[in-house]
C-alpha cells in the first residue's frame, strides 16, 4: 500500500521519482492526495479499483505541529519580519555555481533570511569556499519538524527546495519560492502558494514582488489547501483495515 501515491515530476534525475515509479507498480492500494495524482496513476495503467482519493496527511500533521509550536512560543519574540530558507537537494548543493547563486540571492533579499543549515549544505559550502556568503544569512543548526514549522509560521516568506514544504505552505498560508528544476507538486503552484524558479535573479525579483504584495497574505488565508482537509489519516486507516480484511479473507478461502 502506498501513501501519497501518484506524485510525478517526470524528472528521472530526481531519486524520489524512481522510487515512486517502482512502488506504483508494486502497490495493491494507492492512497492519492489529489485528483491529479489519481489521474497520473490511471494514465500509467493502474486499475481504478486500486486507487483511493484520500487527501494528504500533511494537512493534519502540519496543523498539529503548528499548534504545538505556538504553545511553546506563544509570541513573535523580538525577531522582526524575516524569510525562512532551506536548501539541501543535490541539484542545488552539489553544484558550486548553483549554490553560490542561491546564497548570493538570499543574502540580497529585503528582509533577513533565517536558514537552518543542512549537513550536506554546510559541507558543500566549506568545500566550495562559500562561507562568506553563508555568513550573510542568519544561520542556525538543523531543527526538528515542530520547531521548523514554528519558524515557518512566523516567517513572511519561505524559500526552499524541499518537497514537504511545498505542501506545508498551503496549510501555513505562506508564500513559497521553490528553487528547483522541477516539481511533483504543481497543485501548490496552481493554488497560488508556491512559485517554481531556478537559481538566478528570478529569486530576488520574485521575493520582492511577493513581499510587496499587500493583499497576498489575505488571499492565501482564504485559499483552501489543494491537499484536502484534515481527514486523510482516518481515510487511510479505514482503507488499510479493508485491505487487510480482504487479504485475510482470500487467504482463508484458498
Amino acid at each position: 500500500m502506498h501513501v501519497e501515491a501518484g506524485l510525478r515530476s517526470y524528472d528521472r534525475t530526481m531519486p524520489e521519482e524512481l522510487n515512486r515509479l517502482v512502488v506504483g507498480v508494486l502497490a495493491d492500494l494507492h492512497c492519492a492526495a489529489t485528483q491529479r495524482n489519481v489521474d497520473n496513476l490511471l494514465r500509467e495503467g493502474v486499475a481504478a479499483e486500486r486507487i483511493r482519493l484520500t487527501g494528504n496527511t500533511i494537512v493534519e500533521a502540519t496543523a498539529l505541529a503548528v499548534r504545538q509550536a505556538r504553545a511553546r512560543w506563544p509570541g513573535p519574540g523580538d525577531r522582526g519580519p524575516f524569510a525562512l530558507a532551506t536548501i539541501h537537494r543535490p541539484e542545488n548543493t552539489d553544484d558550486a555555481a548553483r549554490l553560490r547563486c542561491i546564497l548570493a540571492e538570499l543574502a540580497e533579499l529585503p528582509v533577513p533570511v533565517v536558514m537552518p543549515v543542512h549537513p550536506r549544505t554546510r559541507a558543500r559550502v566549506a568545500e566550495f569556499g562559500l562561507a562568506e556568503l553563508l555568513d550573510r544569512l542568519v544561520t542556525i543548526g538543523p531543527v526538528d519538524h515542530e520547531e521548523f514549522l514554528g519558524l515557518a509560521d512566523r516567517a513572511v516568506l519561505l524559500v526552499s527546495d524541499s518537497g514537504g514544504v511545498q505542501e506545508e505552505c498551503t496549510v501555513l498560508k505562506k508564500p513559497l519560492i521553490v528553487v528547483r528544476n522541477s516539481t511533483e507538486r504543481p497543485e501548490s503552484i496552481e493554488a497560488g502558494f508556491a512559485h517554481l524558479v531556478r537559481p538566478g535573479p528570478e529569486i530576488g525579483r520574485l521575493a520582492g514582488e511577493l513581499l510587496a504584495d499587500a493583499g497576498l497574505s489575505r488571499r492565501l488565508r482564504r485559499t483552501a489547501s489543494p491537499y484536502g482537509t484534515a481527514t486523510a489519516a482516518a481515510r487511510i486507516v479505514a482503507e488499510t483495515r479493508q485491505l487487510v480484511e480482504r487479504t485475510a479473507a482470500r487467504t482463508v478461502a484458498s
